[in-house]
């Protein structure tokens, strides 16, 4: 028979394992993600991994030759802003189930999170989060 302390922690330890494996499945779905946009009119396509990393850079139709460089400039820039906020987008949606109640995933990945206010919040210290404010 076990004591009542043996089974909070067999509790705890299971609970552990179980959020663990969650992270983990949800680090390996967030290393293959990869999103693609293609401009309006066709003109470039732009592929971006879970970072925001450019991983490709293709021009579907001839629609770039009628543009001039500041024009084509542009339109590549946007096209891979827009993959990169897809591709913060859907790692967020990943994240999101893990992170307590309040916590933006997509701040968090992006680097805007205030980290201090979010540990002082998880911690219930009321006192450093009105220090922060």
């Amino acid at each position: 028979m076990t004591s009542p302390y043996e089974k909070t922690m067999n509790d705890a330890l299971a609970a552990y394992k179980r959020q663990r494996e969650e992270f983990s499945q949800a680090r390996k779905k967030m290393d293959t993600v990869t999103n693609s946009v293609t401009s309006p009119r066709q003109v470039v396509t732009a592929t971006v991994g879970r970072h925001g990393e450019v991983l490709s850079v293709a021009f579907p139709t001839s629609a770039y030759k009628r543009m001039t460089p500041a024009e084509l400039g542009t339109i590549i820039v946007k096209t891979i802003q827009d993959a990169r906020e897809k591709s913060l987008s859907q790692s967020a949606d990943l994240l999101k189930p893990m992170l307590p109640e309040g916590f933006s995933a997509a701040d968090l990945l992006s680097g805007k999170a205030d980290l201090q206010s979010m540990l002082s919040r998880l911690s219930g210290d009321e006192n450093e989060r009105r220090n922060h404010e």
